[in-house]
């Protein structure tokens, strides 16, 4: 048998010749400058310490608030400034975030200045490291940007250190304490939102910021979609890994048939 020359149609030649193609890309922001704002370790720690200081009050109050008979006992002076857990936290944020959604929903030019006399809820912090599941905290960037008042006043987002959810489960003597969040307006938090202002970053959300910067730059929060196409190549013919598995079931089938053939001779012998 002759050998095949270049160009005759080998399996060889298909696979050296190729094809220009167009890979469409598109630019997506919505991927970008939603990160979580970094905590040095040292700082970090020093709001966890803290948060087990300030806060170890509040579950005196919780632990006797579940086990006294008593149903006249005096509210703590952080009972309304405080959400533990996931729903009450995301709630609250939520319910911030409301008016600058509106800001974006409304026809351009029937857009009223938003004012809120609600009390701010700027603090949240999330024993993250110890945190299992990761969707519950993806969004939570994304949403504390959303609840700000303005760039120049943001909610902070702090992240624990690692091992800090054991740490406030005993403080507060309440369960789910792996999110919390508090208001502004706590007094006796007052050094301690001095230090998180001081050595935290704000939450950056670049597409985002035209919720604060006037109703001329809402237009910018939706763009027509940015496609572009790369021109490249591609192989002519069936990929390496189709031909192999094409080539095996080949040889299956006909080990198959053999095997057929064998059994039936076996049988017209007995027979």
């Amino acid at each position: 048998m002759s050998k095949q020359t270049p160009g005759s149609g080998s399996l060889k030649d298909l696979e050296i010749k190729r094809r220009e193609v167009f890979k469409p890309i598109l630019d997506n922001p919505y991927t970008r400058g939603s990160s979580w704002p970094q905590v040095p370790d040292t700082v970090s720690k020093s709001i966890l310490e803290y948060l087990t200081q300030l806060l170890s009050s509040y579950g005196q109050y919780n632990q006797l608030r579940k086990t006294s008979k008593d149903k006249n006992i005096p509210k703590h002076d952080l009972e309304n400034k405080i959400t533990i857990g996931f729903n009450s936290t995301v709630r609250v944020l939520e319910e911030q975030a409301a008016p600058n959604r509106e800001k974006v929903l409304k026809r351009k030019g029937r857009q009223a200045p938003i004012t809120s006399t609600k009390p701010y809820v700027k603090y949240v912090f999330v024993a993250k490291s110890d945190i299992t599941t990761p969707l519950l905290t993806n969004s939570l960037p994304l949403l504390a940007f959303s609840a700000s008042r303005s760039l120049q006043d943001r909610v902070k987002l702090i992240e624990l250190p690692r091992g800090s959810l054991e740490k406030l489960l005993k403080v507060l003597k309440e369960d789910r304490v792996s999110i919390m969040s508090l208001r502004q307006d706590w007094a006796e938090g007052a050094p301690l939102f001095t230090l998180i202002n001081d050595k935290i970053k704000d939450v950056e959300v670049p597409w985002l910021e035209a919720l604060f910067t006037g109703d001329g730059a809402l237009d910018a929060v939706y763009q027509k979609p940015d496609v572009r196409f790369l021109k490249t190549s591609a192989p002519i013919g069936k990929p390496k890994n189709q031909q192999k598995k094409q080539k095996k079931q080949k040889r299956d089938g006909k080990g198959e048939e053999k095997d057929e053939k064998e059994e039936n001779s076996k049988k017209q012998k007995t027979n």
